[in-house]
C-alpha cells in the first residue's frame, strides 16, 4: 500500500479508528468465550472497547499516543479498564508472558522505516520467537497480530481489523501459515467497498479461536460494513491451499474450486519469461530528458530511448513511431546513460548540467551517494518487453522494438530464446492469464492493481507451445487496435477465440471470462 507519511501519522494519532458497528460485531464474537481478561494492544481512543458491557471483564488497553490514551480514561466509564500510555512493543517486552482470554484490535499500519531501532528489534524478536523470519519489508501490523496471538490462551478468541495485505503481500505469507497453525477456527470477512475511504488500503475482519487442531475455515465477501454476516449461517470451506497468496478468497467457493480443478489449463509464466524491476535512477528528474534537453546538452551519444510513463505507450509495441510521437509531445523520451563516458569528454553543457545538480544536492540522495560516480546508473540493460507496474483496468505487456529502457514505472521482462512473441501477446491477454494476473497483484482501494516482480511467479499462461511457428500478424494487428480501447471483455474474448481457432487450445473460456469479470467488478467498480 502506498501510504503517504501524512497518512501514516494520521493512523498513529488515531485517524482511522474502527466504526462502531464493526466494534460491536467483533465484541459479540469474542464474548462468546466468556472472557475474564481482554487485551487491546492498539487502543486508540477506545473505539473497540466501547461496546463492551461486561462489568466483570478485566481490560488492558495499550496506546502509544498519550492524548488518545487520555480519551480512553475519560470516555470509557468502567473501573475495569487499565490504560497503558506507552508503545506496544515496549509494553510487550515486559508483559509477553501474560495470557488473555480475548483480544480486540485494529493494529497500526507502520512501515519498517518508520519504526525506531528498538521497535525494530522487538518486532524481529516477536517474529523469530514464533517461527517467522523478520525482514525490512514487514509492516508493524504483522508483529502486532503475532504478538497478540502469542498472548492469547488456548480457546481464547480474537477479533481484528487488519489490512487485506494478509491475502496479497509476500511478507504476510508466513503469517498466513502461522494463523493456520494456531487457530482451530478462522473466519475472514472481506469488503467490496472501502472500510476507510480516506486511505487506499483495503481492510478485512479476522475472527478466530486459538488452538492447534485442524483449522475450520470460513470466508465471507460482503458489500460494506453494513452487511456484516451471521457466521452461524456461513458454511465451512476448505482451507486456502495457495501458500503464496490468498487473493482468490474474493471469489465464490465454486470459482475457486474451478481454478483448482483446472490446473492442467496453464503453465507458469516463469517457464518462458523472468521479470525484474525497471531501472532505479535515483533521480528521474535529472536522468530523464526530453528531445529538446538532449539537444541542448549535446549528449546524443550518451542517451538511450526511454519508456518512462504508462501514457507513453498505447498498444502492444514501443517502437520508433511511439518515440517520435512522445518526443513531439515533449515527453521525457531519453535516459541519460553516462556509463563508459569519460567526464573530460563530456560537452560543456552536460558538465554544467551535472554541476547544477550537485549545487542543488541532487547527488546527496541515498541511491546516488552510494555509487562510485553518482551520475552513472548501474544495471542498465535492454529487455525484450516491459510489464506495467501499476495497473488501472488493463495490464500492459509491451514488446520493445527500439532497444529502449524503462524506469521503475515498468518492469523489465526477459524472454527465453525462440519465443513467438505474437503468440505470447495473444496468450497474455487471454481471460485465463488476466484472471491470474488479477489474483497475483496487490489491489488498492482506488481500484489500482500493483504488480511487483515477485508476483510474476503467480502468473499463468495457457498451456501451449510458445515456440510454435504460426503466423498471427493479422490477429496481432486487430489486438493492437483493441488494446487501445481498454475494453478488457472484448480483448480477452478475442484472444480466447484465437487460441481456440488458430491453436486448437481447448479450455472453458466462458468460465474464465466470468471469473475475470467478477474480479474486475470487485477491484474497479466497487472501489
Amino acid at each position: 500500500m502506498k501510504i503517504k507519511e501524512t497518512q501514516t501519522s494520521k493512523k498513529l494519532r488515531g485517524g482511522y479508528y474502527t466504526p462502531s458497528n464493526i466494534a460491536e460485531y467483533l465484541w459479540n464474537y469474542v464474548k462468546i468465550g466468556d472472557p475474564i481478561r481482554l487485551l487491546e494492544p492498539a487502543a486508540g481512543d477506545g473505539a473497540l472497547i466501547e461496546p463492551i458491557n461486561n462489568p466483570y471483564l478485566s481490560i488492558d488497553a495499550v496506546e502509544n499516543q498519550k492524548d488518545e490514551a487520555y480519551k480512553i480514561e475519560k470516555n470509557i466509564q468502567t473501573s475495569n479498564v487499565k490504560v497503558y500510555a506507552e508503545d506496544f512493543f515496549y509494553w510487550f517486552e515486559q508483559n509477553k508472558y501474560n495470557k488473555y482470554d480475548a483480544v480486540l484490535s485494529n493494529p497500526p499500519y507502520i512501515r519498517y522505516q518508520y519504526l525506531t531501532k528498538k521497535q525494530r528489534a522487538v518486532q524481529s524478536e516477536v517474529l523469530t520467537d514464533n517461527g517467522m523470519h523478520p525482514n525490512r519489508l514487514i509492516n508493524a501490523w504483522v508483529a502486532f497480530v503475532v504478538a497478540s496471538i502469542s498472548m492469547l490462551k488456548d480457546n481464547g478468541r480474537i477479533g481484528l481489523v487488519i489490512p487485506s495485505d494478509l491475502f496479497q503481500v509476500t511478507y504476510a505469507k508466513e503469517l498466513r501459515q502461522y494463523m493456520l497453525r494456531n487457530f482451530v477456527e478462522l473466519n475472514i470477512i472481506s469488503f467490496k467497498k472501502a472500510v476507510f475511504p480516506d486511505t487506499e488500503q483495503k481492510f478485512i475482519l479476522l475472527l478466530g479461536v486459538k488452538g492447534q487442531n485442524n483449522t475450520k475455515f470460513k470466508h465471507v465477501l460482503v458489500d460494506d460494513i453494513d452487511d456484516l454476516p451471521d457466521l452461524n449461517k456461513v458454511s465451512y470451506e476448505p482451507v486456502p491451499d495457495n501458500y503464496e497468496k490468498w487473493s482468490d478468497l474474493v471469489l465464490p467457493a465454486n470459482d475457486r474450486k474451478f481454478l483448482f480443478d483446472n490446473k492442467k489449463d496453464w503453465i507458469p509464466f516463469r517457464n518462458i519469461a523472468s521479470v525484474e524491476v525497471g531501472i532505479t535512477t535515483g533521480a528521474n528528474s535529472f536522468f530523464s530528458l526530453t528531445q529538446e534537453q538532449m539537444k541542448d546538452l549535446h549528449c546524443d551519444n550518451a542517451v538511450r530511448p526511454l519508456l518512462g510513463r504508462s501514457v507513453s505507450v498505447n498498444g502492444l509495441f514501443y517502437n520508433k513511431h511511439s518515440l517520435i510521437k512522445n518526443a513531439e509531445d515533449n515527453q521525457k523520451v531519453w535516459l541519460l546513460d553516462l556509463n563508459g563516458q569519460d567526464y573530460m569528454d563530456l560537452s560543456d553543457q552536460l558538465k554544467s548540467y551535472i554541476a547544477a545538480a550537485e549545487k542543488e544536492n541532487i547527488n546527496a540522495a541515498y541511491k546516488l551517494r552510494i555509487r562510485d560516480i553518482w551520475y552513472k546508473i548501474p544495471s542498465i540493460w535492454v529487455p525484450q518487453a516491459f510489464l506495467l507496474r501499476r495497473i488501472g483496468k488493463l495490464p500492459k505487456l509491451v514488446i520493445n522494438k527500439i532497444d529502449a529502457v524503462s524506469t521503475d514505472t515498468f518492469h523489465r521482462v526477459r524472454l527465453i530464446d525462440n519465443i513467438n512473441v505474437n503468440l505470447l501477446l495473444i496468450a497474455f491477454y487471454s481471460s485465463l492469464s488476466l484472471v491470474y494476473i488479477e489474483l497475483a497483484g496487490r489491489s488498492y482501494g482506488g481500484g489500482a492493481l500493483e504488480i511487483l516482480p515477485g508476483d510474476s511467479s503467480q502468473f499463468k499462461l495457457p498451456a501451449i507451445n510458445y515456440k510454435e511457428n504460426i503466423d498471427l500478424n493479422k490477429e496481432i494487428k486487430h489486438l493492437d487496435a483493441l488494446i487501445k480501447t481498454d475494453d478488457i471483455k472484448k480483448i480477452s474474448h478475442f484472444c480466447d477465440k484465437v487460441l481456440r481457432e488458430k491453436l486448437g487450445y481447448i479450455f472453458d473460456n466462458e468460465q474464465y471470462e466470468k471469473i475475470l469479470g467478477h474480479l474486475q467488478q470487485i477491484r474497479i467498480k466497487n472501489k
